[in-house]
């Protein structure tokens, strides 16, 4: 894989509302659900954004507005140009009797594995409903917000065990707050069900030089950023801490 950024253009745009967009990429990858790519703003900065689809034009990244990186992209218009680089990163090992639990923005990396298996049940979260994506995409997901805005007030993994006995789940795939990863890591592990989880840590290089976004003995762009749930106890840094732009630890 050539690892210099090759220049594309942004063939079209989904609002989902005034803090998240989806931009379409006129730049078909080879990818597999859970890989990233690193998207480039010449004099700007350079960013990871997990793959949340792809058709026949092209690949799809779903961006959430944090920071000043993330504005300047969400205002992106059609016909501008981004730089990018990969895929990246350990993808899902898929299995069809599988559910689905997503915090926040973390919607966007399960999206690829809820259109390949349709059946999958969705458990998705956010800290309330203006923050909402794929509504249209994702009809039957099952909705909780932290303020009880709409759908289920909650968390959704309140839902998990729930769907795991009543589909008869053998994994489960999840992304999101850390915090909400370790409650479905140990839930799986209670009731002997297979999770695998993708963190989100600060990455800079993407390939695995920089160190940037380690999490314990691992690095999140290389050994990840997908791990098996059984992969992550006893990580003294998951759920925990991590490095924030400066290499500075920060609780979680």
């Amino acid at each position: 894989m050539n690892d210099l950024p090759r220049t594309v253009k942004i063939l079209n745009r989904t609002v989902h509302n005034d803090e998240n967009v989806t931009l379409h990429l006129g730049d078909k990858v080879d990818f597999a659900p859970g890989q990233f790519l690193m998207i480039w703003l010449p004099g700007i900065n350079e960013k990871p954004f997990s793959i949340s689809g792809q058709d026949k034009n092209g690949t799809f990244i779903t961006v959430r507005q944090r920071g000043s990186f993330s504005a300047k992209l969400v205002d992106l218009k059609e016909g501008d140009r981004v730089g990018v680089r990969g895929p990246y990163g350990r993808p899902f090992e898929l299995t069809e009797n599988c559910c689905l639990v997503a915090g926040g923005i973390g919607f966007a990396c399960l999206a690829p594995i809820a259109e390949r298996y349709p059946e999958a049940p969705i458990l998705y979260g956010e800290a309330t409903a203006h923050s909402r994506i794929f509504q249209s995409r994702f009809p039957a997901a099952s909705f909780y917000t932290d303020d009880g805005s709409a759908g289920n007030k909650g968390f959704p993994t309140d839902g998990l065990e729930e769907n795991i006995r009543r589909h008869g789940s053998e994994m489960v795939y999840c992304c999101g707050p850390e915090p909400m990863l370790m409650k479905a890591i140990d839930i799986c592990k209670s009731m002997g069900v297979g999770c695998q989880v993708s963190i989100e840590r600060y990455m800079k290089c993407g390939n695995g030089v920089c160190g940037q976004c380690a999490c314990g003995p691992v690095r999140a762009c290389v050994e990840g950023t997908v791990f098996h749930g059984h992969e992550l106890l006893g990580n003294p840094d998951f759920g925990r801490r991590k490095l924030d732009a400066a290499g500075r630890w920060h609780s979680i």
